[in-house]
């Protein structure tokens, strides 16, 4: 008799485990966003938009003038340079590796890396854009900022970027009122 009411009591539990199961993934359901983020949202991006840009990039410098900047991967339309896709990288991130006198990053731009709003088409033939910026804000356009400009074309993971950066000397007039010595 009692192996009866354990039997009954297991099937019981059981059911209540069911519907607390049903229940909690009903819940789950009603609290997720009907709409994906904006960032994420299909047709921002038309033409092939699983496009992928993958490579390796090098940047060649004097580790000192290197490493306050900020490096920008974006893809643009040939002759463009509105952003479709962007990423950017500090040059003391550990994500680069160090060499002499150079320092490597294999990157890789996909939808994911759409920039923000954009209503743009990814074709078959588009342009990579490397910018290094001292001051790592891409909005400044300071004399000291490099770019470089390579053919990319969509699904190509095969991209080879090098850019080299010279350090620009500032000379500045002595200020009034010193003898300059």
């Amino acid at each position: 008799m009692s192996v009866g009411r354990n039997a009954d009591r297991i099937r019981l539990t059981m059911v209540r485990l069911r519907l607390l199961i049903a229940a909690v993934l009903s819940s789950v359901a009603a609290c997720a966003p009907s709409e994906p983020p904006a960032r994420a949202r299909p047709g921002v991006l038309t033409g092939d938009a699983r496009a992928r840009f993958a490579g390796e990039l090098v940047v060649r410098g004097d580790p000192a003038v290197l490493a306050p900047g900020v490096v920008t991967i974006s893809i643009v339309r040939p002759g463009e340079d509105a952003p479709i896709l962007t990423r950017s990288w500090d040059l003391g991130d550990p994500i680069w590796r160090a060499g002499r006198g150079e320092q490597r990053l294999y990157f890789s731009l996909d939808a994911r890396d759409a920039w923000p709003g954009v209503q743009a088409e990814l074709g078959p033939d588009m342009e990579l854009l490397a910018r290094w910026d001292a001051d790592g804000n891409p909005a400044t356009d300071e004399p000291e900022v490099a770019r470089v400009r390579v053919p990319a074309r969509a699904g190509a993971v095969d991209l080879a970027v090098e850019m080299t950066i010279r350090a620009q000397v500032v000379v500045q007039p002595p200020s009034e009122g010193t003898d300059g010595g």
